[in-house]
């Protein structure tokens, strides 16, 4: 716990912690201490609620060295310059001494550096927003401290808000840590601050050993733009690290991004008119001299290489030699212990380039693809007002969903994934860091269990794509319990049918793992664990877990229908009074047992997975396929509930926000109505010729046992067979119909009830003879309609279908709008904030927001925010047969008064979003779906 500050004034007093030597690192975890109190260079006394190692006396040789093991670092430079031409680099930190750490402070001034002024600018804008969503009593640690002139605008907005917390600054020289510190200046005392001495290598288990598991909210600052000094893969891996060993959900990370600008911009960034970017590098030469303790290098020798490689989006640094030289050494500590004092010579040819460093840029895209990689979500981002630089608020949830896994591994792999040939062949540098990377097939022989893995991205060589691995399955779990066990509140809740067509949502608690159950047992999907401890295959009543009659009661909902709520789909047969249902620990101690069933059997195929390293697939034998199915299935089936769950729940008036940082606009509600415009109309985009569509995909269920195949592509009965379809000429819009033009549209009509949408809730009346603007109905409660005009509108068929005909249109068949969305996938690219270039939208899908997003005329919206409606009528199609494992899936609602529902909501899991063949579908006046729509005209 944070200590309360007194009320006395401010002191600037702060204490430095040297965390270098791991005796220092583990002091924190002795028993707790009396409070020690030190002081800073002013004498002023503050409070430091740690158990501190003494400080080490302030720095005064003018290199960095005392930062790093010095033989380590020896060995690390010489290691990295006795490489063949082209394969030469020299690491990044010789550039960072006493002399350079100047430097660089200084290259912050110049305006050719726009980066610094642009983060500085977004926090003069911003720091109160990033500042309220800093919890009470949070540690802050920044990476890189640096100047901390951009992190005094944060601190200050925490100070004004009376939040404690402890900020900690994490650079590698004493002298600067205290220049930086004291600059602060007398002005906090809700603020502590405490420098950290050392590394990332040791600062990051250094927090991880202190506050993890503690309670206590963190929040991490990467500023400066400084995860561009790695490549995207490698940025992933350091973020997925600090994820992996040091947040929590709740907890938040902030990372300045480098917008990919105009080359010229960045060019003389990196290369300014007043020589000091030079000096900078060129001082690295000096500062391995200093390291090595012999004359290795001559300035004069070198040149500095600066570039801009646009198609890369990254600004390269190297050394080239202005001649033929050798580098002579005496290797005085050789760590392989195999010539002591042995001479070194490395030749190096005129023209050679030596890599010393790279800043990455990135599109909004590639941002999102990090944090995917990461683990991480975004919350908010903001740019300053050039729109040249990106500041980004993550958050650590309690659970991810990976989103466009294949642009993010292009991302990640941009050589496994090279397209424009030609382009790339232009910037190629005689450079092996540049000219190469890792691969995906390297990255997935990085352990699953190590912290700096992607596996959750790339993938394992020895598990098929098509069947969810055991980390997906536990984000899953995961998303269920947030929903069930935080926004449904079992005191009150379970009882309760906001939507009179569903059970109560008690009835889903015990579902979700009876179905799992059910399947399991009645299709032996794990019967050769049986085999395995020598025991009978049982039969399918002995293999359900206990309590075996929860499968009675919880097997299968109810759909009804609309016009006659007596006619009903197949269902189990459940309890009338509410005393008579299962108690709800009774039904979380079975989902327990349920889901230890299924874990038990992939962690058996994992196992074998490994096994069969000559076919690292080898576990996908025919034999197991029916099983594997089973499991993609049941899969399928809880993410869809999730979703169902949640429109349950945003119907009624007592649920609770989900355990994750809630957006902006929950700060800022105000009683009164707030004017707002309505978007001008969609855009139409134009399809002039008749064209074919390839709907569906083939995956004969009945094949299952008799091939082997690893790419095999599970789905529902309603997706297979693949057919061609010929759409007509036609045009449609760019985007669904808003909050804002369905209000417009209501008000036109009359405002009748029947098209009122079940997503809106009425406002108090206003005073005026005007319609009260509604709200707007969401997880964090109900949402200002100023903030929600220009979401997409949730509504019905039956309404959806009312708007397009009084705008003489009309909804878009699943053809129509299948050809749209591959076209534009495949065509037209993501579009960043400003280009002027038409783009379409990031989806916001599995739970990337937990809300809709605002949409915009400038982009082409394809998926995401919401299902989308089309004209079709749910039936069978030519080829289709039904599911032999759920055989009513998709035939028992063949009744013509079901639309078919295509795309993806916010709540969709990408699993389901991303698949083209995927199909969904509601009744036509069925109004409480996450299901907009857009309109549609013949040509």
């Amino acid at each position: 716990m944070i200590p309360s500050r007194d009320a006395a004034s401010p002191t600037q007093a702060y204490t430095i912690l040297d965390i270098r030597t791991p005796e220092a690192s583990v002091n924190k975890s002795r028993a707790p201490q009396e409070e020690k109190k030190t002081t800073g260079p002013t004498g002023e006394r503050s409070k430091v609620n740690l158990d501190a190692p003494p400080s080490p006396p302030p720095s005064t040789h003018p290199s960095m060295e005392d930062a790093f093991n010095s033989a380590d670092l020896i060995d690390t430079i010489l290691d990295s310059l006795d490489q063949p031409p082209s394969h030469k680099t020299i690491p990044t930190f010789v550039l960072y001494d006493k002399l350079g750490l100047q430097l660089f402070d200084q290259i912050t001034y110049l305006d050719e550096y726009y980066l610094t002024n642009a983060e500085r600018a977004i926090l003069e804008n911003h720091a109160d927003s990033l500042a309220e969503k800093v919890r009470n009593n949070s540690i802050i640690i920044e990476l890189g401290a640096g100047s901390l002139r951009k992190t005094e605008l944060i601190l200050k907005a925490i100070e004004k808000k009376k939040k404690n917390v402890i900020y900690y600054a994490l650079d590698l020289d004493q002298h600067e840590l205290e220049k930086s510190l004291s600059s602060l200046g007398g002005q906090f005392n809700h603020v502590q601050l405490v420098g950290l001495l050392g590394t990332y290598e040791q600062g990051i288990p250094w927090l991880s050993q202190h506050y993890t598991n503690t309670g206590t909210p963190k929040t991490v600052l990467y500023l400066g733009s400084s995860i561009g000094n790695e490549s995207r893969q490698e940025s992933a891996v350091f973020l997925r690290r600090i994820q992996r060993t040091c947040l929590e959900p709740g907890d938040l990370c902030v990372i300045g991004f480098d917008r990919r600008n105009d080359p010229s911009l960045v060019s003389k960034a990196y290369d300014d008119s007043e020589g000091v970017t030079r000096r900078f590098i060129m001082n690295g030469l000096d500062h391995i001299n200093t390291i090595l303790g012999q004359s290795l290098f001559k300035q004069e020798d070198f040149d500095y290489d600066s570039r801009y490689q646009s198609h890369h989006g990254r600004h390269v640094a190297h050394y080239r030699a202005n001649k033929d030289l050798v580098l002579d050494y005496v290797r005085k500590n050789d760590n392989h212990q195999q010539v002591k004092n042995r001479s070194l010579s490395i030749p190096v040819m005129k023209g050679e380039l030596i890599h010393v460093e790279h800043s990455y840029k990135y599109s909004l895209e590639e941002i999102t693809h990090i944090l995917n990689g990461a683990e991480l979500d975004m919350v908010e981002q903001w740019m300053d007002p050039q729109h040249q630089y990106r500041l980004v608020l993550t958050e650590c949830r309690p659970f991810h969903f990976e989103r466009d896994n294949q642009g993010t591994l292009a991302t990640f792999f941009p050589f496994d994934y090279q397209h424009d040939l030609a382009t790339v062949q232009q910037e190629h540098l005689d450079c092996t860091t540049c000219d190469t990377g890792n691969t995906l097939e390297q990255m997935q022989q990085v352990e699953a269990n190590s912290a700096g893995s992607l596996i959750n991205i790339t993938g394992s060589s020895h598990w098929p794509l098509a069947v969810p691995s055991m980390h997906e399955w536990d984000q899953l779990w995961t998303s269920w319990d947030v929903v069930t066990q935080i926004m449904l509140d079992h005191k009150t809740m379970l009882f309760e049918r906001p939507i009179d067509l569903r059970h109560p949502f008690i009835f889903y608690l015990g579902h979700i793992p009876a179905f799992l159950d059910i399947m399991l047992s009645r299709h032996q999907a794990d019967q050769e664990l049986s085999s395995l401890e020598h025991q009978q295959p049982p039969s399918f009543a002995s293999s359900l877990t206990e309590p075996a009659s929860f499968a009675d009661i919880f097997e299968r909902g109810i759909d009804p229908d609309m016009d006659d709520p007596t006619q009903c789909n197949p269902h189990s047969e459940v309890p009338v009074e509410n005393q008579d249902w299962p108690s709800v620990e009774s039904i979380l101690q079975y989902q327990q047992r349920v889901r230890h069933r299924l874990r038990k059997l992939l962690l058996h195929w994992d196992a074998e997975g490994y096994k069969n390293t000559n076919d690292s697939l080898g576990w996908m034998v025919p034999s197991r396929q029916r099983a594997a199915r089973v499991v993609w299935l049941c899969f399928e089936h809880e993410a869809m509930h999730l979703e169902t769950l949640l429109y349950m729940l945003m119907q009624s008036p007592n649920i609770k926000p989900p355990s994750v940082v809630a957006p902006s606009w929950c700060d800022a509600q105000q009683t009164q109505q707030h004017p707002f415009n309505i978007l001008s109309q969609a855009p139409m985009i134009t399809f002039h010729d008749t064209a074919s569509v390839t709907l569906g995909h083939d995956d004969i269920e009945a094949d299952d046992g008799k091939k082997t195949s690893a790419t095999v592509e599970f789905g529902w009965d309603n997706e297979h067979p693949k057919r061609n379809v010929s759409v007509s000429a036609f045009e449609i819009q760019s985007r669904p119909v808003t909050n804002g033009e369905y209000w417009q549209f209501l008000k036109e009509q009359g405002n009748p009830s029947s098209l009122w949408p079940a997503s809106w809730a009425p406002a108090a009346a206003a005073s005026t003879n005007e319609a009260s603007n509604p709200k707007v109905k969401t997880c964090f409660g109900l949402c200002d309609f100023s903030v929600a005009v220009d979401w997409p509108a949730q509504v019905s068929y039956v309404q959806a279908d009312a708007y397009a005909q009084a705008k003489k249109m009309r909804l878009p068949t699943e053809e129509e709008w299948m050809l749209f969305r591959t076209t534009m996938e495949t065509k037209v690219p993501i579009k960043d904030h400003d280009k002027p270039a038409t783009g379409r939208d990031i989806a916001n899908i599995g739970f990337a927001s937990w809300t809709p997003m605002a949409l915009k005329n400038d982009h082409i919206h394809v998926v995401g925010d919401v299902w989308e409606w089309t004209s079709s009528v749910w039936q069978a199609h030519p080829g289709f047969s039904s599911s032999l494992l759920y055989p009513g899936y998709s035939a028992d609602f063949f009744d013509g008064k079901h639309h078919v529902v295509l795309g993806g909501s916010w709540a969709t899991h990408p699993r389901i979003a991303e698949r083209h063949s995927f199909r969904n579908w509601y009744q036509a006046a069925y109004p409480y779906v996450f299901s907009g729509f857009r309109l549609c005209r013949s040509l």
